[in-house]
């Protein structure tokens, strides 16, 4: 009986010594995985998920924003509807020929002699005596006559009129074009929005889970910690990373450089309030349009 006891006593020793050591072993296997695990998660898990639910948000977010150099020519072929006024002044050659016949007074600016043979016939039977006769008609007499005559005409009239025009122009003719045209695409309005979401909704529960998880002993202790006193954390819940996983943009106009985001709390970019936004320049379209002089000929319908 004493040698059981004896046995048994060695036995628990024993058992107890080597459950110790099996312990103090466990105990340094899961420090040494717990170690591992946090390497793991801040050095792989968190840049790999962390970085693509970014890039998500990111891409969901993103904008198109250049300028697009176009050098094109255009065809135009159309009609133009002319309605104005020109103004004539000149003068037009007038040569012709202008038969005058009509009846009028002249008046006698200075005495005109006249001389004629008369034969004059004396009363009773008396005969007739031959001679001349000289009168003088005076000036300012007033004598009727009777105009027969062709008027030659050569000399230039002048011509000052509005004329109103109303013409149908047809234009053909090559325009080149020289333009800057300033691009913004928001891609939340194209189908690469339906794209971005759905990646976002696939990889947002595992973002969640690792940012939330401890990435170190102080954090790991504080989550052990709250489970003992009945508070388990919530590993879904959000965090200022989920909150604000894309911090800004490093390219294109208005780009704002800032660190590649990561998952880790710890190591997360200040709050969407204090990260200093850049508003994007005003673009202004320089264009450069050259159109060639056009000068139709255009002729008015006769009336």
């Amino acid at each position: 009986m004493v040698g059981v006891k004896r046995w048994w006593t060695a036995f628990r020793n024993i058992a107890i010594l080597f459950s110790f050591l099996v312990n103090i072993v466990l105990i340094i296997v899961l420090l040494v995985v717990m170690s591992i695990i946090f390497q793991i998660k801040n050095g792989i898990a968190d840049p790999l998920v962390g970085g693509l639910y970014s890039s998500f948000v990111g891409l969901n977010n993103a904008r198109i924003i250049s300028e697009v150099q176009v050098n094109d020519t255009i065809q135009v072929n159309d009609m133009i509807q002319v309605n104005d006024t020109i103004v004539v002044s000149d003068s037009v050659p007038v040569q012709l020929q202008i038969p005058l016949r009509q009846s009028t007074n002249v008046v006698l600016t200075s005495p005109v002699n006249l001389n004629a043979n008369a034969e004059f016939t004396l009363p009773g039977g008396g005969g007739n005596i031959r001679g001349s006769v000289a009168i003088t008609l005076p000036a300012g007499l007033v004598l009727p006559v009777a105009l027969d005559l062709t008027v030659p005409v050569d000399s230039s009239l002048p011509i000052n009129l509005n004329v109103p025009v109303s013409l149908d122009v047809p234009v053909n003719l090559d325009v080149p074009v020289n333009l800057r045209v300033p691009v913004d695409i928001d891609l939340t309005k194209t189908q690469l929005n339906d794209v971005a979401l759905s990646l976002r909704a696939v990889i947002e529960p595992y973002a969640r889970l690792l940012s939330n998880l401890p990435g170190d002993w102080s954090s790991a202790w504080d989550m052990f910690v709250q489970a003992l006193n009945g508070r388990p954390p919530n590993l879904m819940a959000d965090n200022p990373f989920i909150q604000q996983p894309w911090p800004g943009y490093e390219t294109g106009l208005g780009a704002t450089p800032t660190p590649i985001p990561t998952a880790d709390p710890g190591a997360l970019l200040p709050p969407m309030e204090s990260v200093q936004s850049t508003a994007l320049p005003s673009i202004t379209p320089t264009p450069t349009l050259t159109i060639p002089t056009l000068a139709p000929t255009a002729t008015p319908p006769n009336p």
